[in-house]
């Protein structure tokens, strides 16, 4: 299905269903169905935001201010013969747009909030569970792997990211989850899509050393004009032995099918923390994400994170989400700390990062970036309600980043954010 999708495949599949349902079910069946509709369960969620981003560029770009409220309506009907339905609508209304949305609705003479405004159906799908131990997910809907440090949905900005695919889950094997996906279209941040050759992916998971869960997965992406097919190979755990919990995942890229380019390339990303008591833990880790290889050629690439939740990783002023598409070119070598407080049922979490370079290959630029210093305050303030702020400061270490082509990390940059959070 090249240029149609699965979503727009299974509502017509569901329209059908429901137009036919009278002369080929009996009564009671009927009336099972209608049950299964009428008896589903509405939920709804509402987000306000407020986003304030100043980088000091050389374009002399104003600030940008946001505030928007996110709208998300939702319905999962009943089961009928192990099977149910959900949908979510979604709408994004800008209150203050002084920022430039990417999109190119807003001013352009200010710094980018990637916010832009609208209205989509963000999930709709059908869930089938008639199979013992198996869940099959089929049209549009979110799909989150591991920490979503490869495929994530993108949920900290206000439009998220979903896929038109089928996903099937399984658990019929003891200690064992395994998980399988295809999707043929992306439903991006900027109310945009993309059309992809094919998008396959394969996850296994292994739980039965207590404490500890252990993953090897299989991405292959066909994208549509064949300068983005690649191969990514990788190995996970994660777990915790008394106070001390760890994270440590690698990853291997290669080019796959029709591509144009040219990819050997390697991802690292380590952590150990330590929960001092229930209000007290500290923390420290590595992301390493390999850059060009060949300067003298124009075909070879970096590491690609492909679809991940890139603003959850490598700094919070997301100086560092091209790791996204694969285009930063002389790579990322990222030492972090973080301390997370805990009290009176609210959560503060610092984190400082230092940057530096893996490769030299553009601008022969082989130094730090800059560093980067995060605050989290996040509270419960009632049953449904949840507030937040959170700050980002990126200092540029050495100037001459932002004098070489395809560089990230050139600029200074402060960004803020609040947030309250509201579901019904």
């Amino acid at each position: 299905m090249k240029r149609s999708t699965i979503f727009l495949g299974i509502l017509a599949l569901f329209a059908f269903f429901v137009v036919s349902s009278k002369q080929v079910m009996a009564q009671t069946e009927i009336d099972d169905f209608y049950k299964a509709i009428q008896g589903g369960k509405f939920s709804a969620s509402v987000r306000v935001s407020y986003e304030y981003s100043d980088l000091k560029d050389p374009a002399g770009n104003s600030p940008a201010s946001g505030l928007n409220v996110r709208t998300r309506l939702n319905y999962r009907t009943g089961q009928f013969m192990g099977t149910s339905a959900f949908i979510q609508l979604q709408n994004l209304t800008n209150i203050e747009e002084d920022f430039n949305d990417l999109k190119g609705g807003a001013q352009k003479s200010r710094d980018v909030i990637a916010d832009p405004e609208g209205s989509r159906v963000h999930q709709a799908y059908l869930d089938f569970a008639f199979i013992p131990q198996t869940h099959i997910k089929l049209g549009r809907q979110e799909i989150i792997l591991d920490d979503h440090r490869l495929i994530g949905n993108i949920g900290w900005r206000q439009n998220a990211q979903s896929f038109d695919g089928v996903t099937i889950t399984n658990e019929s094997i003891q200690d064992v989850i395994l998980f399988a996906g295809y999707a043929n279209r992306q439903n991006t941040i900027l109310l945009t899509q993309n059309d992809l050759d094919g998008f396959w992916m394969f996850h296994a998971t292994y739980t039965g050393i207590k404490g500890h869960k252990l993953s090897a997965f299989c991405y292959l992406l066909n994208s549509e004009n064949d300068t983005r097919d690649l191969a990514t190979y990788g190995l996970r755990a994660v777990g915790k032995v008394m106070m001390v919990k760890y994270a440590i995942d690698y990853a291997y890229q290669t080019d796959w099918q029709d591509n144009d380019i040219d990819v050997s390339a390697q991802m690292f990303n380590g952590y150990l923390g330590v929960d001092l008591n229930k209000m007290f833990s500290v923390g420290a880790g590595v992301s390493y994400i390999e850059g060009q290889d060949d300067s003298n050629s124009a075909d070879d690439r970096p590491f690609d994170t492909l679809f991940s939740t890139a603003h959850k990783f490598n700094g919070w002023a997301d100086v560092f989400i091209g790791t996204n598409g694969g285009s930063l070119v002389n790579g990322l070598l990222d030492y972090y700390a973080d301390v997370t407080i805990k009290y009176m049922g609210a959560k503060c979490k610092l984190v400082y990062h230092y940057f530096d370079s893996t490769d030299d290959n553009v601008g022969g630029f082989d130094d730090a970036y800059g560093d980067e210093f995060d605050v989290l305050v996040v509270k419960t303030l009632y049953k449904n309600v949840k507030g937040l702020i959170k700050y980002a400061h990126y200092n540029e270490l050495n100037s001459s980043a932002s004098r070489a082509p395809g560089l990230a990390g050139g600029y200074d940059e402060d960004v803020f954010w609040t947030r309250l959070m509201v579901s019904f």
